[in-house]
């Protein structure tokens, strides 16, 4: 089917650049030299789409002590490695907002560095002029801040807006604000943004413009 709606909100990490599974590998090798060894629907549920804050206290809870000093440092300092060297959009992503007419805007967990690091690197940032990350908001996604914040911006009600998501904690954070959330299920199971609350489920950017109508 295709839906209504007025406005498009995106998630970044995961939906607009392939950062998701860079930043999931780089945790679990980290963690695991910590002594924590996750299995992937552990890790998909319990940090992938959350704020670094919280998976540094959902790691300490589960590791049962505090991490190294310096592990947020070393995490940021690997990560910008990789995505300094080598980043680049999902595929299909460029054409998909060639066609989008209604107003958009970006939601993200990130920081503000961050997002506009990964934006201007695929050169985008001008596509999403309309932008939020964490730091403009009390409290970051499963909450609804982002997502409110992003439609009060575009002057549509969040009834009126579609959420483009990947993670248990964006989709959360989409259907709390009363949006309908569509997920993108390339590398996370569809069974589980269904349980978090996503409308459905598509696995490329093709199958997302059918669903758009466009």
């Amino acid at each position: 089917m295709t839906y209504s709606y007025k406005a498009i909100i995106f998630d970044c990490d995961g939906v607009i650049v392939d950062t998701e599974n860079i930043s999931n590998s780089i945790l679990k090798s980290m963690l695991s030299e910590c002594g924590l060894e996750l299995d992937d629907e552990t890790l998909h549920a319990k940090f992938t789409g959350f704020t670094n804050k919280e998976n540094l206290i959902n790691a300490e809870k589960l590791l049962g002590k505090p991490l190294p000093a310096t592990f947020d440092k070393d995490y940021r300092q690997r990560f910008h490695a990789i995505i300094e060297a080598d980043l680049e959009p999902i595929a299909g992503v460029r054409e998909l907002l060639s066609k989008i007419s209604v107003p958009i805007a970006m939601a993200t967990n990130a920081r503000r560095q961050e997002m506009n690091f990964k934006l201007n690197k695929i050169q985008l940032a001008d596509r999403f002029s309309t932008r939020f990350c964490v730091e403009d908001v009390e409290n970051g996604k499963p909450a609804p801040d982002l997502y409110l914040t992003a439609a009060k911006a575009l002057n549509v009600e969040p009834k009126d807006c579609l959420v483009i998501e990947d993670s248990v904690a964006g989709i959360t954070a989409g259907k709390a604000a009363g949006m309908r959330v569509l997920a993108f299920s390339e590398t996370l199971d569809a069974k589980m943004q269904t349980a978090a609350g996503a409308t459905e489920c598509f696995n490329t950017m093709k199958d997302l413009e059918r669903l758009l109508g466009i």
